[in-house]
């Protein structure tokens, strides 16, 4: 017979392990939970999507299949239209626009609808908004105005209404477009994100980093959709 000696770890090498492996999580997981959280921001944009369709949809019907001459007026359509999404969405909060967009209020940012600055993808800032808008029961942000009443305005290889402008996760940073606030098109019939169709480019308007005034981030609207 004779004795097996058995190997063990020394305590030094268990601290060089130990801290290899803080070393390695500390990398890891700050990446890993970016990620996740830009998943969950795509994610909501494209289940926002689908509610402000299915609502725009029934806006439509209300008017007779179409949603030119349905807000008369113009830019002082703004407030109907939006009075129109809050009877088809889920609201918790509404905000009403100035006159200039035909409502009787002192507009989205002031009354707490949405942001006083917004970052594009290439850093630079918006200023706050006097037009109206919501805030859904699930934080989302949203406002939304008319150009031209009858839908007439030329963009891309179609004619629009107005536009819609939405933040998925509410006042939740990064408030940047592209990351979490998105953009689409009122046309007579449906929504077209930004980004589709000839209105905007994703290989010029989605590039991280770029500080280029094209890169305002607003095309991801569209490329995230059709991932």
């Amino acid at each position: 017979m004779f004795n097996e000696k058995k190997e063990a770890f020394t305590l030094a090498e268990t601290l060089i392990v130990i801290a290899i492996i803080g070393i390695i999580a500390s990398i890891a997981i700050p990446t890993l939970f970016g990620t996740t959280s830009d998943a969950e921001l795509k994610a909501a944009w494209k289940k926002q999507y689908s509610d402000l369709s299915q609502a725009t949809m029934m806006i439509i019907a209300d008017n007779g299949g179409t949603l030119a001459g349905a807000f008369p007026g113009d830019v002082a359509g703004s407030e109907d239209l939006k009075n129109a999404y809050a009877s088809k969405l889920n609201i918790i909060k509404d905000c009403s626009g100035t006159s200039y967009y035909g409502g009787t209020g002192t507009g989205v940012s002031a009354e707490g609808c949405w942001h006083n600055e917004v970052y594009q993808l290439n850093g630079t800032t918006t200023g706050s908004r006097l037009d109206p808008g919501l805030i859904l029961n699930n934080g989302s942000l949203i406002r939304s105005y008319i150009l031209k009443s009858n839908c007439s305005e030329a963009v891309g290889n179609y004619t629009r209404c107005g536009l819609i402008s939405i933040d998925v996760n509410g006042f939740k940073k990064p408030n940047t477009v592209g990351k979490d606030i998105f953009y689409v098109n009122i046309i007579s019939n449906a929504l077209i994100p930004y980004g589709a169709r000839e209105y905007g480019d994703p290989s010029t308007s989605c590039i991280e980093g770029s500080t280029e005034s094209i890169n305002t981030g607003s095309s991801f609207s569209a490329k995230y959709l059709y991932e």
